[in-house]
């Protein structure tokens, strides 16, 4: 009985080295000379050889395929230089890249990552470039290179758009930029943010009630609690402050004590805490009050501050570290904190004398100062500016 062709490929693989019969007629390469004949003489057609740690496909005329994809029993494949079947690699033509996985099957509506970078491949098998990609209600784009853009700026059709960490286009959200605040619209369309300062005092369990010192103030930050080496406090003002903050119309945010020093592990306990407890809008501002308990490894502490500033912006606030500038230039590295989270410093350096408006003469010299915590007040209250229009953040 005449042997029938193995139709799958991982089949032929444990088949051995030398398979032939009857099978789908493939169209022979030109100029094609390569052929295979078994010790009996008799020459490999229409089927797989598997030899020399490789893999190879001789057509209905007994040549090898050799530079040229090539749909197999309903799979494409691709063989190189010398006829061996691409597998795990690449292959360009007619303008256009494709991938072929393990088994050397051409991918369809497939992501690859590698090199740090995320690229698709779509139904008809192209590598998407220069294109978007939509999906699970979120829009995508891959550049002239096939990788997504990720924390980056596109520009096109005369406006500016921002692609975030998870590579999403950034909707409905105040993005900072180099710098520069702007707001993306529900197309994703950026629009500079005028930056008009704003006023506003920061709570705790001392101040039971908001007050307007300034008689201009227009937000409040209230601390809901914290964590000291791992113990979770919280504080019973922080529902009221969200209430009162309300009724006047206020923008209210969050700060949060974190006295955790490099414990990344209890910084993300409390973060799990009291993230889903707070009482503001998505958006708004969840600030971690590093201000005591740093260890004496600032790399350390700095990645501790990161992690926790990134699991704020995971879940959909806008990171800040709040602590004054001999603190910060001590136990953190703070250029490392604005490389990922530009212009996310509330800095305390305070003024002397009782004036509810700040004097710039007094002003930190520290990059990246969003909010400037400018006096206590004679001890009764902590006045703010804010100089970027960043506790707008949640509330346009």
């Amino acid at each position: 009985m005449k042997r029938k062709k193995i139709k799958h490929l991982a089949l032929a693989l444990m088949a051995g080295a030398f398979l032939m019969g009857s099978a789908s007629t493939v169209k022979a390469d030109a100029g094609s000379t390569v052929t295979w004949k078994n010790d009996a003489g008799q020459q490999l057609k229409d089927n797989w050889l598997y030899k020399w740690g490789n893999v190879y496909y001789f057509n209905h005329d007994g040549y090898r395929l050799t530079n040229r994809a090539q749909k197999i029993d309903g799979t494409t494949y691709h063989f190189g230089k010398g006829g061996v079947m691409t597998r795990n690699g690449f292959d360009t033509r007619n303008g256009a890249t494709y991938y072929y996985d393990a088994s050397g099957a051409q991918v369809h509506d497939y992501f690859y990552k590698n090199w740090g970078n995320t690229y698709y491949f779509g139904k008809d098998g192209k590598r998407y470039t220069n294109q978007f990609y939509t999906n699970w209600g979120h829009t995508y784009y891959f550049g002239p290179d096939g990788a997504r853009y990720t924390n980056r700026e596109y520009d096109n059709w005369g406006h500016k758009y921002y692609f975030g960490s998870d590579g999403a286009l950034v909707t409905n959200a105040d993005v900072t930029l180099n710098g520069i605040n702007y707001h993306a619209d529900k197309d994703g369309i950026l629009t500079p943010i005028q930056a008009t300062k704003s006023y506003g005092g920061d709570y705790s369990k001392y101040q039971p009630s908001l007050y307007n010192n300034t008689g201009s103030d227009s937000f409040a930050i209230s601390q809901i609690g914290g964590s000291v080496n791992g113990y979770i406090y919280e504080q019973g003002t922080y529902y009221s402050h969200a209430q009162q903050a309300k009724q006047r119309g206020w923008r209210f945010h969050t700060y949060i004590w974190d006295q955790t020093g490099s414990n990344q592990w209890q910084t993300q306990q409390m973060l799990n805490y009291f993230l889903p407890r707070l009482q503001q809008h998505k958006g708004a501002i969840a600030a971690l009050d590093y201000e005591a308990g740093a260890s004496g490894n600032v790399e350390a502490n700095t990645d501790n501050i990161l992690a926790g500033m990134r699991q704020i912006k995971q879940a959909g606030y806008t990171p800040m570290l709040y602590s004054y500038r001999p603190y910060l230039l001590a136990h953190v590295d703070i250029n490392r904190v604005l490389a990922e989270f530009p212009n996310s410093i509330w800095d305390a350096g305070y003024q002397t004398g009782l004036s509810v408006w700040p004097n710039y003469g007094y002003f930190p010299s520290m990059n990246g100062v969003a909010i400037w915590q400018y006096s206590d007040y004679g001890g009764q209250q902590d006045l703010n500016v804010d100089l970027t229009g960043i506790t707008w953040n949640g509330y346009r």
